[in-house]
């Protein structure tokens, strides 16, 4: 298949199928987790959470997509070293993932992300990571649509921006750090090119119905959707 970054890409995703080798699952989650901390994702989460993760205060927390649940646990820690009082979740539709976000005791619900199994409000944040992308548009406008409905605070939406200098550090990535994984040699390049433009994912945020929205670019690979509710 001819790959382009004038458009997004619908191409399936390897770690969108059914069922994976556990080990292989497990290594490929914690390389996405790794990039993510590496290459600004959770720079980029904790300076848009900054003004509600203060000492004292409570915040709690919905992680949508939340993978091997590194993200969460890594937030978390970064609250309580804030001296904030932190309350997380997860959800995850896939049963092997979500084990393995679950392993150490984080509350993961399994579950479908375009119908979100809380009540309106349940939770102060909604935010996803590396999720958006793995939707068409129609449905990634749903999935933001409900995070918005069970938060009463904020939405955040950190993922990857679909640039030539992103497609083209993802192919190196494949080449060489994640050359022994077929996950993620496949999936890392065409995350890329299944992602958003900025203009493309502030429209997302603005047929959601989110308020203030905007996108803000974080170096050196990440644009992250700020609304709220």
């Amino acid at each position: 298949m001819k790959r382009t970054l004038h458009e997004r890409s619908l191409e399936p995703e390897i770690l969108d199928g059914p069922h994976h080798d556990p080990a292989e699952l497990a290594h490929s989650l914690e390389q996405v987790a790794q990039v993510n901390r590496w290459l600004g994702g959770m720079r980029a989460l904790c300076r848009h959470l900054g003004p509600l993760v203060r000492r004292g205060s409570g915040v709690s927390v919905l992680d949508v997509g939340t993978g091997n649940g590194r993200t969460m646990r890594e937030l978390a820690a970064w609250a309580r070293r804030r001296g904030a009082r932190w309350r997380g979740a997860g959800i995850e539709l896939s049963p092997q993932s979500a084990r393995l976000a679950g392993g150490d005791g984080t509350p993961v619900v399994r579950g479908d992300a375009l119908r979100l199994p809380f009540a309106t409000r349940s939770f102060d944040v909604s935010l996803c990571t590396l999720t958006l992308h793995h939707f068409p548009d129609e449905d990634a406008v749903a999935l933001v649509r409900e995070m918005a409905r069970v938060s009463s605070r904020l939405v955040l939406v950190n993922d990857l921006e679909r640039v030539s200098a992103n497609y083209w550090g993802a192919r190196a990535l494949a080449a060489t750090l994640w050359r022994r994984n077929s996950i993620t040699r496949n999936d890392g390049p065409l995350s890329v090119l299944r992602s958003f433009t900025a203009p493309e994912l502030l429209e997302v945020g603005r047929r959601a119905g989110l308020r203030d929205a905007r996108v803000r670019r974080h170096f050196p690979w990440r644009i992250v959707l700020e609304g709220r509710t």
